[in-house]
């Protein structure tokens, strides 16, 4: 059963977060390697709720609000995400994550290729799904108009854009837009987010380097997603598996949730073995 997840003291302004895992793990240490979920931007963990219990089966698995969302701080320094990186690091220190596989969507796939980077031999693995940062132009504008609709019918308008078929899950998103448009202190984090991180790289920016990488690495897109268009196979890690699902946009893991979350549990246990550095 999911469970609720908190840390302070080391990290600036707290951290919240939501937490599974079989008791057997949880108590013996049995299990996969844990997993981190790393949601996109404007959004919070609770949109991994169709996946977290069949990732949690068999691994502890942990969905954190990343900063300036959800019930995580506020403090989001000059905007940059990738500023992330170290208040990531304390908060896995924290809940005693020495390794694990990293899940990342939009915004999260940023942010987690990044701590990837960074501290390699603590990550498994690295799932990025229609991630962010990999060179490949977005729709800025969207992200600009998500975070201020004007009413909640506006935000409908703009939770309609994040999927391909209509969902009965658009009202509720939208809803959640408009609220957080119309709290001044979260509506200028989110602000400064967009101009300082992604205001400048709307045409896609650099191809990443992805020799830097050692770990497995795969990629999962929604065929129609209008936010981040599917990238050319060339700005992707060579090799990497790249699954692309029909009929999806934006949030595949919602709206193809079941294939998704098969995909994500396939690569993660063929992934499982401690790293070899020979």
């Amino acid at each position: 059963m999911p469970r609720p997840v908190a840390g302070g003291g080391r990290l600036r302004g707290g951290v919240a977060g939501i937490e599974g895992g079989p008791a057997s793990y949880l108590s013996a240490g049995s299990g996969g390697v844990p997993v981190l979920l790393l949601h996109g931007f404007a959004g919070d963990r609770l949109t991994w709720q169709f996946n977290l219990s069949a990732l949690a089966a068999d691994r502890r698995t942990v969905a954190v609000d990343l900063p300036g969302h959800g019930a995580s701080t506020l403090d989001v320094g000059d905007g940059d995400v990738l500023s992330f990186v170290p208040w990531l690091i304390r908060f896995t220190d924290a809940i005693e994550l020495p390794r694990f596989h990293i899940i990342g969507h939009s915004m999260g796939g940023y942010v987690g290729r990044e701590l990837a980077r960074r501290v390699p031999e603590r990550v498994a693995s690295l799932t990025l799904l229609a991630s962010a940062g990999l060179g490949t132009p977005f729709d800025l504008g969207f992200l600009r108009h998500a975070i201020a609709p004007a009413d909640a019918f506006e935000g409908r308008a703009c939770a309609e854009r994040l999927f391909a078929r209509p969902s009965p899950l658009t009202g509720r998103i939208g809803e959640v837009l408009h609220a957080q448009g119309a709290d001044p202190a979260r509506r200028r984090v989110l602000e400064r987010i967009i101009e300082r991180s992604f205001a400048g790289h709307a045409d896609g920016g650099p191809p990443v380097e992805w020799s830097g990488y050692r770990m497995p690495i795969q990629i999962l897109w929604g065929r129609e997603d209008r936010i981040i268009p599917l990238p050319p196979v060339e700005r992707l890690p060579p090799g990497a598996p790249f699954h692309i699902f029909d009929n999806t946009g934006h949030l595949p893991h919602t709206e193809a949730a079941s294939p998704v979350t098969a995909a994500i549990r396939a690569f993660l246990s063929s992934c499982d073995a401690p790293p070899d550095f020979r």
